[in-house]
């Protein structure tokens, strides 16, 4: 009965930001990608994080669901928008903070991250603000992983490239957020076994590795990679009809970002909570 539920529920909120996603931009991973990294991410917290983590969000609410909550409140937070990507063109070698802050339509999600990780780590903030930081810390980390919310072909991360995707019509940002996902398996508990699998300590150790910086041009050149077209070596325009080459080419690329993501989201709590009191 519980699994039917969540299935269910899995599936309401997969409709919805089909539907929403229609009219809006700049989102990154579904709601299947984001939870799957919550979870994944709770595998791995200290006891001392898993108490302050559950003491700052909603009763019985998991590390999974406010995953999306930055997404489902999006049109609640005014100005929120930019949070969530930065735009480095494909040509650049790394990111660096000149490709973000100050000129909105580039994006701020480093800086952004380094913001709500410090107001998290600060005790004397109130509660509702913590748990507001909490929240997009956790969507921030996972949006970070996915290569089209860094790198970009003046397309506004892939939201302007409308392709086809197995005889489909979509854009080459939402093939990444859900499309290509999706195609694999719709099974939350079955992409789970999947990322675990992947958890060997040698990956581990691996991915806990470099700073928000780094992961950030991890996502640019892993982007490089998305924009080009395994059955031609060229880069994706708009019109490109992209099927099983695209999807055995980048399907690994999407199950490494994910697996990074809740690894190094729960060595972000795990660090962000280390001086708070013990239970």
């Amino acid at each position: 009965m519980m699994d039917s539920m969540r299935k269910f529920r899995l599936t309401v909120l997969v409709t919805a930001w089909l539907a929403a996603s229609a009219a809006s931009t700049a989102w990154a991973w579904g709601p299947l990608g984001h939870r799957l990294a919550g979870k994944l991410a709770e595998k791995h917290l200290t006891p001392q994080a898993k108490a302050a983590v559950a003491e700052l969000l909603e009763p019985g609410e998991t590390l999974a669901e406010a995953s999306t909550w930055a997404d489902e409140h999006r049109r609640d937070v005014k100005g929120s928008g930019p949070w969530h990507y930065v735009d480095v063109p494909l040509d650049q070698d790394h990111y660096a903070d000149r490709f973000a802050g100050n000129v909105p339509e580039k994006g701020d999600i480093v800086p952004k991250i380094r913001e709500f990780r410090a107001i998290l780590k600060d005790r004397r903030r109130p509660l509702a603000e913590r748990r507001f930081a909490l929240r997009f810390l956790v969507h921030l980390v996972e949006d970070l992983h996915m290569p089209l919310h860094v790198g970009e072909n003046h397309d506004r991360g892939g939201n302007d490239t409308q392709i086809q995707f197995f005889d489909q019509g979509t854009n080459l940002h939402r093939l990444w957020d859900s499309d290509m996902i999706l195609r694999a398996g719709t099974d939350e508990g079955k992409w789970l076994d999947v990322l675990v699998a992947m958890d060997t300590p040698e990956a581990r150790a691996r991915t806990m590795s470099g700073r928000v910086e780094d992961w950030a041009t991890e996502s640019l050149r892993a982007a490089r990679k998305a924009y080009s077209n395994p059955a031609t070596g060229r880069m994706i325009r708009k019109g490109t009809k992209l099927g099983e080459r695209y999807q055995q080419a980048n399907l690994p690329v999407a199950r490494r970002r994910l697996y990074q993501s809740g690894i190094r989201l729960a060595m972000v709590l795990n660090e962000v909570f280390a001086d708070e009191p013990k239970q």
